[in-house]
């Protein structure tokens, strides 16, 4: 499922700007010195693609002898044909080889495909399902008179260890004739004539990792184990052992397309922006900022860049509307920035919808532009290591103590009361009153933010559920922890599975944390009843001291086999369809526990801000449909409208099947298919009527844990683990 739709990574971490400062940096082509009207910059302008394209599927963009090229290809029966296209003026000019219209794939054009070009020599790549059906596959052809395959022997042998094929991602030719392959496992040098393997080097790569050649080098972006880049490798003459390391153009750019010059200038180009590498100075330069591109835009992402020597920069973006798109990037000497104001957002963490809105913002207000700086990005919440919410605080309060204070703050994981005390954050409630009067905005979440004298300083832009999923149980007997816990008192089937303290804290404090602490105090009554409830659902499942380093706790996908019961956050329509279709395989029931919501991107904004009406503007902007109305896996929207439209929205295309164990202890075929119209209305009215965000407390989290811990091993009893609370929480909400 996920897998059909391709999302870039985004901006990471605090306060990057700067680096960028230009050092170094040469005249742009035909730029001038800065006036006062600083006339010259680069601007974004959209080509016109030839009508017969609409019937053609564009696979590759390139440049070759300092012109765009582009490959396309068309299915006919079970064959898929290529051609290439090159740009001359306005217009792209049918520029296919015979060879090439000759060679026929045995592929749909779906499938991987590329063409390389160096010195007279050119190829095609194709990853193909293999002839015993069992993979994919790898082949190779040589262009000339007619195409030649020359796919190596390796290819085409199983791996001896997990009886694979070896997985090329891609290839890429040098002007002296040397080609090269990079597969997941390997670098491999290949004689162009026959396909022998001359050499190859072992190396780990991450999937999809872009690998291409120019000039006299080849040129590797590395990923991270969670998939963003981190790295910029250029390999002189084809030669791995060669490697020279070039910086990333930002340290907050997790992922990007790269084009290469044959004089080793690059272009790189993501969210953060369109920076070009320098080879003399050795420094990066900012040429536009990511905000002014479509490459900000979460809709849309970018196929490859092609960068030419007078400047200009092409790049191609695919939609999800299936269309392509080839925009150009170059500079103007008489244009003028319309910019007059500047505001900084920040956020703890990064989301897609920050920087959409950013984009569509500065679109309908060119005066206007918003900076987006996260402390994390996505890929660090697979990190080893925890967030440090304590230091973020601290930073942030440094932040907004100094004249560099952001205008607009996206404040996930931390104390937003401490701030509001504080008066650093203004009211907001003039900009949601009116959108929840007029139903612009689900007011059952907004509404949960306003306080007693009326006045309301944070709203989340997006927000999740907790789904629970069981077999042999009532959808009542599951919507909260008070009906679990008499539903399954006494019962022998485990439904849970065994959990430690800890994972039974995680599980559940959330939804009762803000009812167990009252006027600054502990309310042991709530306390006592909530350890009563936790404890039944301990029983039935089993108690842990810890869980073996080699085991996970019990989730969804257990409940085929081990357990009977799984409460699953969901972000979001397309979030939904794997619990929906567990749900549809056990023939179970699903319902939201406990009705909470789990708020995404609680955002405020600094009452010290210069530009304090434009911030509150932004924010209503950024919970209007037009900037909500895209699925990031990250959350169900607020706005009303976009949410009717994604429960609307056609999810045939979206399948996926995997293989899952049995009660017998065997595996089947596991399908994630669309579910119906009935099924997304009723995820709609779930969302409408959900009542009070989740709550999350760090230090209640740990006394209660540890409190929960004694009462369930027998160490104490429930009053000496609520007193043992109320000890260990008394400083604390003095405070």
């Amino acid at each position: 499922m996920r897998g059909k739709k391709r999302w870039k990574a985004a901006a990471g971490f605090l306060l990057a700007a700067g680096l960028l400062a230009g050092c170094g940096r040469e005249a742009l082509p035909g730029k001038e010195e800065e006036t006062d009207l600083q006339r010259g910059r680069y601007v974004q302008r959209e080509t016109t693609l030839s009508e017969e394209w609409k019937s053609l599927t564009v696979k590759q963009v390139f440049s070759w002898e300092d012109k765009v090229r582009v490959l396309t290809a068309e299915q006919s029966g079970e064959v898929s044909r290529l051609k290439e296209w090159e740009l001359q003026g306005e217009d792209f000019v049918d520029v296919t080889e015979r060879w090439l219209a000759d060679l026929e794939l045995p592929c749909g054009i779906w499938a991987h495909m590329q063409l390389a070009r160096g010195g007279d020599s050119a190829y095609v790549w194709a990853q193909l399902i293999s002839g015993d059906g069992q993979g994919y596959q790898g082949r190779l052809w040589k262009g000339g008179e007619e195409a030649v395959e020359i796919t190596p022997k390796e290819w085409a042998t199983p791996d001896e260890t997990w009886g694979g094929y070896p997985y090329i991602q891609g290839i890429a030719a040098l002007e002296d004739g040397t080609l090269g392959a990079l597969s997941m496992t390997d670098f491999s040098l290949i004689n162009g004539e026959d396909g022998e393997i001359l050499q190859s080097v072992p190396m780990a790569a991450g999937y999809g990792e872009t690998f291409l050649g120019s000039g006299d080098a080849f040129y590797r972006l590395t990923q991270t184990d969670a998939g963003a880049v981190s790295g910029i490798e250029k390999w002189p003459g084809g030669k791995k052992e060669d490697a020279v390391q070039i910086p990333l153009p930002s340290a907050s750019m997790t992922s990007f397309s790269l084009s290469a010059q044959e004089d080793g200038t690059l272009t790189a180009a993501g969210e953060e922006g369109i920076f070009r590498y320098n080879i003399v100075s050795e420094q990066w330069e900012k040429l536009l900022a990511g905000t002014e591109t479509d490459f900000a835009l979460t809709t849309r992402w970018c196929m490859g860049l092609a960068a030419l020597s007078d400047g200009r920069i092409y790049a191609l973006f695919g939609g999800e509307d299936g269309t392509a798109r080839l925009l150009l990037y170059e500079y103007d000497p008489e244009a003028v920035s319309e910019v007059t104001q500047e505001l900084t957002l920040y956020s703890v963490w990064e989301n897609p919808l920050l920087t959409q809105a950013a984009v569509l913002y500065h679109r309908e207000h060119p005066e206007t532009l918003i900076h987006v700086e996260c402390v994390y990005s996505r890929s660090d919440r697979y990190s080893q290591e925890a967030p440090d919410y304590n230091q973020v605080y601290q930073n942030l309060n440094t932040l907004l103590m100094g004249d560099e204070a952001p205008d607009i703050l996206v404040m996930d994981h931390l104390d937003v009361e401490s701030y509001a005390e504080k008066g650093l954050l203004a009211d907001i409630n003039d900009i949601l009153e009116p959108l929840e009067s007029s139903g612009q905005v689900l007011a059952n979440i907004t509404g949960a933010y306003v306080r007693e004298d009326g006045s309301r300083f944070v709203t989340p832009l997006l927000f999740g559920f907790p789904m629970a999923v069981g077999r042999d149980i009532q959808a009542s007997d599951m919507q909260s922890l008070e009906s679990l816990a008499a539903f399954l008192d006494g019962r022998q089937e485990s439904y849970l599975g065994p959990m430690t303290a800890g994972e039974l804290v995680e599980l559940f404090y959330p939804y009762f944390c803000d009812r167990i602490v009252k006027d600054g105090a502990l309310d042991k009554e709530a306390l006592k009843k909530s350890l009563e409830e936790i404890k039944a659902v301990a029983d039935n499942g089993g108690v842990l001291e810890s869980r073996p380093q080699d085991e996970r706790q019990p989730n969804l996908w257990d409940l085929t086999s081990q357990t009977k019961l799984a409460i699953e956050t969901v972000d979001g329509f397309w979030d939904c369809m794997t619990p929906l279709a567990m749900n549809e395989y056990i023939q179970g029931v699903f319902t939201c526990f406990e009705n909470c919501f789990i708020p995404y991107l609680v955002t405020g904004v600094n009452a010290r801000s210069e530009h304090l009406d434009t911030a509150k503007d932004f924010l209503g902007f950024a919970l209007s449909q037009q900037a909500q109305d895209t699925e990031f896996y990250s959350g169900f929207p607020i706005s009303s409208a976009a949410l009717s439209s994604m429960a609307a929205a056609d999810r045939a295309d979206l399948a996926m099947e995997t293989a899952i164990a049995t009660e017998d202890g065997g595996m089947e075929i596991f399908q994630i298919l669309p579910f119906s119209q009935e099924t997304a209305q009723e995820l709609v009215e779930i969302c409408r009527n959900l009542e009070r965000p989740a709550g999350e407390d760090a230090k209640i989290k740990e006394e209660l844990t540890e409190a929960l811990a004694g009462y369930l091993d027998g160490r104490s009893t429930l009053e000496q683990a609520v007193d043992a609370m109320e000890g260990g929480l008394k400083m604390y909400l003095a405070e």
